[in-house]
């Protein structure tokens, strides 16, 4: 029951927008355990949520939905995220201590409801975060991936988190999910 709920709320509030997900079986990592990187590579499904946009004043929805593949490769000691593509390789990295709680409720459910599902703070999950930056139609976007490993088995993995960019005062945040294929 446990699996069905957290597959159910995949969905996942980080970054606040109403999410419609596939049912898939999840097993939650442990908590304060991070998997060796290697662990982590492979070749993955990248699903990018609807999400909101955001100029300071107003907020719109946004509502694609897009699926492709990308694969995480090590090079040297950096986990390094490959856009099938053609989009910008992005490097992550474990969270350490100074990286600040990730929080959200989007009124599906809140962290302290994930916290009960995985039966620790969401915050002591192994967490990856990664950063970059790019030009999309002449304009430089600013983005950060942040991602909660979510399950590592040694035939599957899946990370589930956000995804967020920003440029010329816009501010777009998605929900992100990425599952081993």
């Amino acid at each position: 029951m446990r699996h069905v709920m957290i597959a159910a709320l995949i969905g996942l509030p980080l970054f606040g927008a109403p999410l419609r997900a596939d049912v898939i079986e999840l097993f939650p990592s442990e908590c304060d355990a991070s998997p060796p990187l290697e662990d982590l590579v492979g070749n993955y499904r990248l699903s990018v949520f609807p999400g909101t946009l955001t100029d300071g004043v107003r907020s719109v929805s946004a509502s694609h939905h897009s699926s492709h593949a990308v694969n995480f490769v090590l090079m040297g000691e950096d986990l390094v995220l490959q856009d099938a593509s053609g989009g910008p390789s992005v490097n992550f990295r474990y969270v350490g201590p100074d990286e600040p709680d990730w929080r959200g409720d989007d009124g599906e459910v809140s962290i302290d409801e994930l916290a009960g599902i995985v039966g620790c703070d969401v915050n002591r999950l192994p967490r990856l975060i990664g950063s970059g930056h790019t030009v999309s139609d002449g304009v430089p976007l600013t983005f950060t991936y942040r991602l909660m490993v979510w399950n590592t088995t040694p035939d599957s993995a899946a990370l589930i988190g956000g995804m967020e960019w920003a440029s010329g005062g816009l501010n777009m945040k998605r929900r992100v999910m990425m599952e081993a294929q």
